[in-house]
């Protein structure tokens, strides 16, 4: 190999094979070490992006880094042994020819690139350490292509904090800073990650249609095309995945001829890292995109999860939507609906259907119906007020009957125009829904005094953990959410047989654990409620899932409505026997509710 690399090539070897000898570094060396390894690191970049200089590059940073076993990649090392046949004589040669195919070249040196990088980070002090992560999500920014990919609908985004809580596993701690600036192709249909989605669903949801649609859709991909069964994980500006097959279908859409619709899955993935290198910046060879390492098994069952969770929720609202689809004559009770909750002056709340990160809700007024559509008096602020023609938009609102029962109407619609009237509010027209979902709330809803709850503790088991476990409190995974707080930071705001609100100012410890991506994970609760001085307290333990996140930017504070789906009472302070919680909830607590005579 004689070009501007081959120096780093060389010292690898040298080292695999015994000629060289790793190097302790010292304290005193780690800022020399550091500027070393991060030359290297642009060095290798620049070349690989064909910016090659004839300049020379001191490779001796590595010696600091790779032991003889791991100055070349395993992989490399076993495609050698394969291509010579097990004659480690003639090994050295045969790594040299594999390292002559571009795709391998590159693979070697973007392993190089992150244990250099990685190094750098664990010999940087610790001020630095702390915006070290800052430091590559700017670098990320500058390759448009790590960008463009948000705006994609088939893209699953994930808050920072779906990698940041599984950081106290080293393994996947060390994954990720070796990861930073990285694509790395994953298998999302392993027997793992089968297993893991599985629970995650049954867990999740009761009905065994969702279970059922899961088993189906993924038999599929397992018996299908190869680039169904994979996906790709960005860590960039944002973490990001995606499956092959949806961006595969997504590129032709848009460049008809960009490949055939027949390619494979390595070939594909070329071409995906040949996007990311075609954005990267002259000058800006930060920016570059490396091929990753595959993260522990724990964290890929989480993120193809998701990924089969969506696909297996986007198959069930389509036959929900079919068996739904509505007749002429119920629009006629649409409109009445609409009617109802103009005349009640209902506040109407909105969230554009493409923020999927964006939990802030838009509050509306009706300000008339017409025939096809409804005009809405949008106030200033609202991100609605954005929204271009055609954008879809979920929506919702309350109504109530005679008996002051609410019920809650969830729609869908699409914008059909915006008009700014002045530095106040917007009116907005939509489409009118084809179709509502009516819920008519059953339970008796207790906005409760905080001198009624005694504790309130908030736990998110490991979904692998045992759940007949926790008939147990001592066995029970430390709480993130307690309540009371000293700073009174988070409390319930309602509570009824069914479920409970819970809002919380942005400053609680559990804030930031409540956002779309975590939706999808039971929790447990234990409850514990004091009323009447002749009356005993309520002590439960629940478990119970998130139903809905509403964000309200300008208070900074969320509300988080949960259902309970399991309970049982607490006895002896420290055994709860579960049992399912039926359309009717919890006996116990609207015992509770009615004896203390405080429910509305």
């Amino acid at each position: 190999m004689k070009d501007a690399l081959a120096p780093v090539v060389n010292t690898s070897l040298d080292m695999h094979f015994g000629r060289l000898a790793k190097l302790a570094p010292e304290p005193a060396a780690y800022p020399t070490l550091v500027g070393a390894a991060s030359r290297l690191v642009r060095h290798i970049s620049n070349n690989l992006l064909n910016r090659s200089t004839a300049d020379a590059i001191d490779a001796s940073v590595q010696r600091y880094i790779f032991d003889r076993n791991a100055a070349l990649p395993v992989w490399l090392v076993n495609k050698g042994l394969v291509a010579c046949q097990n004659n480690r004589a003639k090994l050295e040669h045969a790594v040299m020819d594999i390292l002559e195919s571009d795709f391998n070249r590159r693979r070697f040196f973007d392993y190089l690139s992150s244990e250099l990088l990685y190094h750098c980070w664990t010999w940087i002090n610790e001020d630095a350490k702390k915006h070290w992560e800052v430091h590559f999500v700017g670098n990320a920014r500058e390759n448009k292509y790590c960008i463009n990919l948000n705006d994609n609908d088939y893209v699953l985004k994930f808050e920072s904090n779906f990698v940041v809580n599984t950081r106290n596993d080293h393994a996947v701690r060390d994954w990720y800073f070796r990861s930073l600036g990285t694509a790395t192709l994953l298998e999302f249909a392993s027997r793992p990650v089968f297993d893991f989605t599985a629970k995650l669903v049954e867990a999740k949801y009761k009905t065994p249609l969702i279970l059922k649609l899961f088993r189906n859709i993924f038999d599929k991909a397992v018996h299908g095309p190869a680039i169904g069964r994979f996906g790709v994980l960005v860590i960039g500006d944002i973490p990001k995945a995606f499956g092959l097959e949806e961006y595969r279908n997504a590129t032709l859409m848009l460049e008809p001829g960009a490949f055939s619709r027949d390619i494979g899955v390595l070939e594909l993935f070329r071409n995906l890292m040949g996007r990311f290198d075609g954005y990267c910046p002259e000058g800006c060879c930060e920016a570059r995109f490396r091929m990753g390492v595959e993260p522990p098994q724990s964290f890929v069952n989480r993120i193809a999860a998701m990924y089969w969770l969506r696909k297996t929720l986007d198959a069930a609202k389509a036959i929900q939507q079919k068996k739904a689809a509505p007749s002429r004559g119920l629009l006629v009770e649409e409109r009445t609906v609409l009617e109802n909750a103009f005349k009640q002056k209902s506040l109407l709340y909105f969230r554009l259907a493409d923020a999927s990160e964006d939990t802030a809700i838009n509050p509306c007024y009706i300000k008339a119906i017409r025939n096809e559509s409804m005009i809405l008096q949008s106030p200033r602020g609202n991100r609605l007020n954005e929204a271009g023609s055609g954008h879809e938009v979920h929506g919702y609102f309350a109504i109530t009957d005679r008996k002051q029962k609410s019920t809650y109407c969830d729609f869908r619609t699409n914008v059909i125009e915006v008009r700014a009237v002045d530095a106040d509010y917007a009116l907005v027209e939509l489409a009118l829904p084809a179709v509502f979902a009516l819920t008519r709330r059953t339970h008796k809803r207790l906005p409760l005094n905080p001198s009624h709850l005694a504790s309130f503790e908030l736990s998110a088991p490991n979904l692998s953990a045992d759940w007949n476990a926790f008939s147990t409190l001592e066995h029970w995974p430390a709480p993130f959410c307690i309540i009371p707080d000293g700073a009174s930071q988070c409390h319930i705001r309602d509570l009824s047989a069914g479920g409970l609100m819970l809002e919380m100012h942005e400053e609680a410890p559990a804030y930031t654990y409540f956002v779309e991506g975590n939706k999808d994970y039971p929790l447990l609760a234990f409850l514990h409620l004091t009323g009447q001085v002749n009356l005993p307290d309520l002590k439960l333990g629940l478990r119970l899932e998130i139903k809905s996140i509403r964000d309200f930017p300008p208070l900074h504070k969320k509300y988080v409505g949960f259902q309970f789906t399991e309970a049982g009472e607490v006895r002896r302070d420290k055994l709860v026997r579960f049992t399912t919680v039926g359309k009717d909830g919890i006996f116990l607590i609207n015992d509770w509710i009615f004896r203390n005579t405080i429910g509305r």
